[in-house]
């Protein structure tokens, strides 16, 4: 759906968890919010507009905890409870003006340059989020002088919630980025994209794979399913959409020498899983080809070399 963003439409992508370029507001119905490019007069501003015209999503470095932290459920911003017990999420910062312009060519370079307009054009979510500080943040245990909780936080280059990905590096640590820096941000900014992607359900199995597989056989052990080329973990309500999402995954996460690595079949993760060890009738491997040769025939994208150059390979 190539929507500007309109926020007040909160019953309608309550309804439509599929809902992509529509933001969604908290306050009462019939306020109207919408953001205004540019944001601002400097240079990085065309380049943001070009984007948004290109796209139909919003770069933006000036925003509220609500464009951060909102989704139908919940407000997703990290808070301690009364225990002293921090719940999971992220704290950020807008990013600094005078590195927007180095963020944005990272975003370029290890993000958009991996896949074709139409991709991005039908996958992007509403708004990227660009940040100097991005730290996730969870619970964190003492046991000395007696147990409590505490806060930790830990910089990590990107992070989705429901119709954004908050992206980091807009400050002065983009100009100390090393390759390995670098190649971590392309493997966690990819990552969570592909993650926004099955969230929001946007790209759905072609018959050819979702008939391929009975899901309506109950599965008693993870190598059980592996033979018959389902990659979910077993005991977890099995789909084809499911499924078709955990191939999206294993190509972008995992490099092809990590796929046919032989791992043992009791393992529940990508590893290994082009490997006879796991796929011990070759199904896995068939419903692979399937899922990489739709994304390479229908969009130019081959997921797979994704997560070969995270991996450096």
């Amino acid at each position: 759906m190539k929507l500007n963003i309109t926020t007040g439409i909160l019953l309608l992508c309550a309804v439509v968890s599929g809902c992509k370029k529509e933001a969604v507001d908290t306050t009462p119905s019939g306020i109207i919010d919408t953001y205004t490019l540019p944001q601002g007069n400097h240079d990085f501003d065309t380049r943001i507009v070009s984007y948004h015209q290109q796209y139909g999503t919003y770069l933006l470095y000036q925003f509220t905890d609500r464009d951060v932290y909102w989704s139908p459920t919940a407000n997703t911003k990290p808070t301690m409870a009364s225990t002293g017990f921090w719940s999971t999420g992220v704290e950020v910062a807008p990013a600094n003006v005078n590195y927007i312009s180095a963020q944005l060519d990272l975003i370029q370079s290890q993000w958009f340059s991996y896949y074709s307009d139409k991709f991005l054009k039908e996958f992007l979510p509403s708004k990227i989020l660009l940040c100097s500080k991005l730290d996730s943040v969870y619970a964190g245990y003492v046991f000395v002088p007696v147990f409590a909780y505490s806060k930790v936080t830990k910089p990590i280059p990107a992070y989705y919630n429901y119709d954004n990905i908050t992206v980091g590096f807009g400050s002065d640590t983009i100009t100390k980025l090393t390759a390995t820096d670098k190649r971590n941000f392309m493997a966690r900014t990819n990552s969570q994209f592909i993650k926004s992607i099955a969230s929001r359900t946007l790209s759905v199995p072609p018959v050819t794979f979702s008939s391929s597989v009975n899901y309506g056989v109950t599965y008693t052990s993870q190598g059980a399913a592996y033979a018959q080329g389902i990659l979910q973990v077993y005991y977890n309500g099995l789909t084809a959409q499911g499924d078709w999402n955990a191939y999206m995954a294993a190509m972008v996460n995992y490099s092809e020498k990590e796929l046919n690595t032989s791992v043992a079949d009791t393992d529940a993760t990508a590893a290994g899983i082009l490997n006879a060890t796991k796929d011990k009738n070759g199904k896995i491997r068939q419903r692979y080809n399937m899922v990489r040769n739709y994304f390479i025939n229908e969009y130019q994208v081959d997921l797979q070399k994704i997560g070969n150059a995270a991996k450096g390979q």
